[in-house]
């Protein structure tokens, strides 16, 4: 495995989240991409942001039971009385 260079580290850090969204352009995407190769830290950061990300999803789509809405609606009553 080739050394992977601290600077790819860190472009990485800034672009994260713009790459995981499919933000960035197909140069700035293949210059991480790249650097996950050689960077296996850097690899599992990527990997285990798109499974969260993936999971968020996901958990999003499913209703919450009724008993932890009213519960929310019955906090945010309280919270906007001052009674929080």
């Amino acid at each position: 495995m080739k050394r992977h260079s601290t600077a790819g580290c860190e472009i990485l850090v800034e672009q994260l989240s713009a790459y995981i969204d499919g933000d960035l352009a197909a140069a700035e995407c293949a210059t991480i991409e790249e650097h996950a190769r050689s960077c296996q830290r850097c690899a599992t950061v990527i990997r285990d942001l798109r499974d969260t990300v993936g999971l968020c999803h996901k958990a999003a789509k499913s209703p919450l039971p009724e008993a932890v809405k009213r519960r929310a609606r019955a906090r945010i009553r309280a919270l906007l009385s001052g009674e929080g």
